[in-house]
């Protein structure tokens, strides 16, 4: 994304507390990927990451000093703001716990989120139908509906209902009929697609959720 903000905006869309992806980038085939959470920042001087200890056991072997950084995250603003800045390691701590020191960086870019979107996803999730269970993965979500990978062939057919049992499954509603849209079949398994009867409103929960996931998905 091109640069959109310059640095007396940062502290618009960073809160502690936030969820950040974290890249490090040592050359071109030569990148890792963390888990981070943002806790402040020194003015004009850096920002704090808590990070994963198994970050500075893998990169014991480094210089972690002036290594670039890409850093993406998803903004509790009113629309949901995806974040993201390119920036380099200043320095790292291990007490009280594991910290990340990186420069503040001069520009960053964000790009408010549409409700109306399809989110890719990577999820655990089962479609029980007439008393058979098909495990999957949630690989696609809206408003109007969701798309399921499976490795089990379907014995259901287009039309008939179904139940979905997922983390998300109580953001659609037990009243909610799902009904199979499609079935297409791929060389290896299925995608099922299906149709909530009434369309489901996104909340401010169901829309970090989302988010978060769909940036976790995007970083696997």
């Amino acid at each position: 994304m091109p640069a959109t903000h310059t640095k007396d905006e940062l502290h618009r869309f960073l809160k502690p507390g936030m969820k950040l992806s974290t890249n490090f980038e040592f050359g071109p085939k030569d990148q890792y990927t963390y888990s981070t959470t943002y806790l402040g920042m020194k003015e004009n001087a850096y920002l704090i990451l808590d990070i994963p200890m198994r970050l500075l056991e893998e990169q014991v072997m480094r210089k972690l000093p002036n290594a670039d950084v890409i850093v993406r995250g998803v903004s509790d603003t009113e629309l949901g703001h995806v974040i993201a800045f390119k920036s380099s390691v200043l320095t790292t701590a291990v007490r009280p716990s594991p910290l990340l020191f990186i420069r503040i960086p001069g520009t960053f870019a964000t790009k408010p989120v549409r409700e109306h979107e399809r989110y890719k996803l990577q999820m655990d999730c089962k479609i029980v139908h007439a008393g058979n269970v098909y495990d999957g993965s949630l690989i696609d979500f809206s408003l109007a509906g969701i798309g399921i990978s499976t490795f089990i062939e379907p014995e259901f057919t287009v039309g008939e209902s179904v139940t979905i049992d997922s983390s998300l499954s109580h953001y659609i509603g037990e009243e909610n009929r799902c009904v199979i849209a499609n079935i297409k079949k791929l060389v290896k398994g299925w995608v099922i697609g299906i149709k909530f009867e009434s369309p489901i409103a996104m909340s401010h929960e169901l829309k970090t959720e989302l988010l978060e996931q769909s940036f976790l998905t995007s970083n696997v």
